[in-house]
């Protein structure tokens, strides 16, 4: 949904300058002015697009897997990569080298983990190590 909000970002912000976000802006005018302030804000954009960006890996590799062919060979070579996006994303946005410490990237790739943990059993292994590609 927030990739659609970026497509249409220009048609929010040609709404609030039209006549018709009058109409709008009568119903609530609170709601109204926090809305048009939002939309405005480049700053709330601009946290959009890092949400976006560390999120896009987790989302396109749920995405292969959200499938009825078999895919965990897919998973296992995806995972790393996944990890890799993620950290740049979260590392970009703080401003930091990679081998600097991150506290938002250690909490998110621990949930990743346990995920990942919770989910992968042995049995799993040995199918992805068995699998000629």
């Amino acid at each position: 949904m927030l990739k659609r909000f970026k497509v249409i970002k220009r048609n929010f912000q040609d709404l609030i300058f039209s006549d018709r976000w009058n109409m709008y802006r009568d119903d609530n005018v609170g709601q109204a002015q926090f809305v048009k302030e939002k939309l405005l804000d480049d700053l709330w954009w601009d946290k959009i697009n890092y949400f976006i960006a560390f999120i896009d890996p987790i989302y396109d590799m749920l995405r292969v897997t959200d499938t009825g062919t078999p895919s965990l060979h897919l998973v296992y070579d995806m995972w790393n990569t996944m990890i890799e996006k993620v950290k740049s994303a979260i590392y970009r946005h703080k401003g930091k080298m990679k081998h600097e410490q991150s506290s938002f990237y250690d909490v998110v790739h621990q949930i990743l983990k346990d995920r990942w943990n919770k989910s992968n059993t042995p049995l799993q292994c040995l199918i992805h190590s068995l699998n000629s590609r």
